[in-house]
């Protein structure tokens, strides 16, 4: 089976941060497991409703203040949660600089942003001065980019591989704000009172204990409990779910590295096949219409054993607001169950770029130094699981402390998240991921079999390839 892995130098370079705080978790006489179980700086404190009451407690001390006046704004594609976290952002930057922030909100649907980027960009009208960019997203974003190389030089201080994913053709596209890796939660309590003495590490395990929670919890009168919650919609957010089916699975990566195909028919029709039959016995019917928001609802409410999600929904979970809060356990996505069956957590993450037409090129860098400095990314971790790109900082105790996702961070780098095509596909990925995604979900909703689904998918990624 091909696999498709964080480059050699990414997997080297994330292994380099998590290593620096390995021996911190094992100081603990019960290793990772308690640390899993331990809740972040969010849980400790009732959820504010306003920005006012999410304080900013360090900031940078090196901002510019000769620039006071100016306005910028700053596309921002967050999940739900983080908009009052962004808010208390923006204002502290404002208190501290005297530059006017307006935010731009598009929605966490990675698929629908990236078009409206590309449509601002094409007409020659971009709304914004600084966009959040989707991991995946340089190579067809660098043409409308800012070089920020001057003004970032080399950037040493953070990982360089992340930094060499955001240059392209010696341009610096944009500037790592955080990284994320695709978990599976699980309800530890649940697991417990139904004797099963871990989570599942495969898909077959995944099935039956979600079979078994959620028969259970459904006979005690939860009759709208589910057992495994994921992302259908048609979305980037299916991209990433499938590829986890169909790598794990044996299904090949979609694209090798010179752009040819690899995918595996059988094991991913099989795969898809699988997914299918979760569809309104295992997940809630309009799974296929989910984000990582709406499953995270669901989750938050008691009301399901199992969610893959990005470890923003970690804090979410521990939260006060959340019923489920100090039950939740984090692992990673199953892998496979024939030979050769591997985990395939996703790496995601977000980069900041400054658009090529701004206007106020000074102050939208000014921003971007603010958000990605030490002490912002920090302050994301703490409060919002957002792993940083700075190495030095998993040194810090805090940190440690007060994130209990790097252990198993930790975990799914070291067994080798995949990567989606970006790089291969160039700037086609677009394209490729939307065929991909499509494909895909009409075999879901069984508007064609699985296999005439992928036969012709194999066939447009074909001419994609050719062209």
């Amino acid at each position: 089976m091909e696999k498709i892995a964080v480059p050699w130098s990414l997997a080297i370079g994330y292994l380099a941060i998590l290593t620096a705080f390995q021996s911190a978790l094992l100081n603990d006489s019960k290793g990772l497991i308690v640390l899993a179980h331990r809740r972040p700086a969010l849980a400790a404190t009732n959820t504010a409703a306003t920005a006012s009451e999410f304080e900013i407690k360090e900031w940078p001390k090196n901002l510019r203040t000769d620039l006071r006046g100016s306005a910028i704004k700053v596309a921002l594609p967050e999940n739900a949660p983080d908009r009052p976290w962004n808010d208390a952002l923006m204002s502290k930057f404002r208190e501290l600089t005297g530059i006017e922030v307006q935010t731009i909100r598009p929605g966490n649907d990675t698929t629908a942003v990236l078009s409206g980027y590309r449509r601002e960009f094409a007409s020659g009208s971009p709304q914004a001065d600084v966009y959040a960019i989707d991991i995946v997203w340089p190579g067809i974003l660098a043409n409308y980019a800012e070089d920020l190389k001057p003004a970032f030089g080399e950037i040493r201080e953070m990982v360089p591989a992340l930094v060499q994913n955001d240059t392209v053709n010696g341009k610096l596209v944009a500037v790592p704000y955080f990284v994320e890796i695709s978990l599976l939660y699980y309800r530890r309590d649940l697991l417990e009172s139904y004797h099963f003495a871990k989570p599942p590490q495969t898909w077959s395990e995944l099935e039956h204990q979600a079979q078994v929670i959620s028969d259970g919890e459904r006979a005690n009168g939860k009759s709208t409990f589910w057992g495994f919650l994921w992302q259908g919609a048609p979305s980037e957010a299916l991209t990433c779910n499938a590829l986890e089916w169909q790598i794990s699975q044996g299904g090949g990566s979609l694209l090798k590295p010179d752009g040819t195909m690899s995918l595996q028919h059988d094991q991913m029709v099989q795969a898809v096949e699988r997914a299918k039959r979760w569809i309104g016995t295992l997940s809630p019917p309009d799974v296929i219409r989910q984000l990582e928001d709406d499953s995270l609802r669901i989750w938050k409410n008691g009301d399901a054993a199992f969610m893959r999600n990005w470890p923003y929904a970690y804090v979410e979970s521990m939260g006060s607001h959340s019923s489920i809060r100090n039950r939740v356990g984090v692992t990673l996505v199953p892998r496979g169950d024939a030979p050769g069956g591997r985990h395939a957590d996703v790496l995601g993450g977000f980069q900041l770029m400054v658009s090529k037409s701004s206007t106020k090129k000074a102050a939208a860098i000014e921003l971007i130094k603010f958000l990605t400095s030490p002490e912002i990314q920090r302050v994301n971790a703490t409060t919002r699981g957002y792993a940083p790109t700075r190495p030095k900082l998993y040194d810090e105790s805090t940190t440690l402390k007060e994130n209990p996702l790097f252990a198993a961070l930790r975990e799914a780098l070291r067994e080798g998240a995949v990567t989606r095509p970006s790089t291969s596909a160039g700037p086609r990925y677009e394209r490729v991921s939307t065929a991909y995604f499509t494909a895909v979900r009409q075999a879901l909703i069984g508007q064609k079999s699985a296999t005439i689904a992928l036969m012709e998918l194999e066939k447009d990624l074909q001419r994609m390839i050719s062209q």
